[in-house]
């Protein structure tokens, strides 16, 4: 009789043992994956640091250089968020014949009001509003990943804190008039409200030539903005003359270098500007 009530009360106990095991097993089978990486692609290197930068450890970020080659094809196929410059981008006219619903985050519709630019990366306006559009767009693509991709932007946007601050005092120069020797930077001129004293000096003709190099010589430009692959006639005449009249030479170069961050170099460029300015 003893024995009975013994195994009466063993049983009675392991009741709850067995409703716990076997609600710990319903839990197991019902707990949410964690999601997969969002397949991002782009086809520059700026875009590419910057979405890397907001997607961390819940994006894989592709650049694409060539959609004809067989293995970045492949990849492309697989895109989830595409990131360019613009809409003559060769990406998405390829996403559109092979007909991706991959979504889009395109510069130049945040960036140029309309109006047509190169390199709208080179920027640093376009960097900081990319950073805010990778985020949306991904926050709505993964909202299980939001705070994630909300907080990478918060430190990318303290990382860009300097960036921001003298571009915004930059603007506060007025009545600045620049020569380029070419345009890629016209869209970051233009954001700044600085003027142009020509738009395509390897255009020009003689008499136009002279006139700048007199402008400079009256002081009527501030400085002269090149890149380090201008090498016409034209422009190396330029930078002579500015030389010449102590008119400041901001160089650049308007290829990324390697394994340095956009933004570092956009500051790089701000920089010397301000010091062309305070010459």
């Amino acid at each position: 009789m003893n024995k009975q009530v013994i195994y009466a009360i063993l049983t009675i106990l392991l009741i709850p043992i067995g409703i716990f095991l076997v609600f710990a097993n319903m839990a197991g089978e019902t707990s949410v994956p964690d999601s997969k990486p969002v397949v991002i692609t782009t086809d520059n290197i700026a875009y590419q640091q910057i979405a890397k930068a907001i997607a961390g450890k819940h994006g894989k970020t592709e650049l694409i250089s060539n959609v004809t080659d067989t293995a970045q094809k492949a990849k492309f196929k697989k895109s989830e968020l595409i990131i360019t410059d613009t809409h003559e981008s060769q990406l998405l006219t390829r996403a559109k014949q092979w007909r991706l619903s991959a979504r889009l985050v395109i510069a130049s519709d945040y960036i140029t009001d309309g109006k047509s630019y190169r390199n709208i990366y080179l920027s640093p306006q376009t960097t900081l509003n990319m950073a805010t559009k990778i985020t949306d767009q991904l926050s709505d693509m993964d909202p299980r990943n939001r705070n994630s991709y909300v907080a990478n932007k918060q430190n990318l946007l303290t990382k860009t804190a300097k960036l921001a601050t003298i571009f915004q005092n930059l603007k506060k120069n007025k009545n600045v008039t620049y020569l380029a020797t070419n345009q890629s930077q016209e869209l970051m001129m233009t954001q700044l409200g600085y003027q142009s004293a020509s738009n395509d000096v390897d255009k020009l003709d003689d008499a136009a030539m002279t006139s700048l190099e007199k402008k400079m010589s009256d002081k009527k430009i501030d400085f002269v903005l090149t890149a380090t692959q201008d090498q016409t006639s034209h422009d190396k005449q330029l930078i002579t003359a500015a030389k010449k009249d102590n008119i400041p030479v901001v160089t650049f170069n308007q290829v990324l270098p390697q394994d340095t961050y956009i933004w570092s170099w956009q500051l790089l460029q701000l920089r010397l500007i301000q010091k062309a300015l305070a010459q």
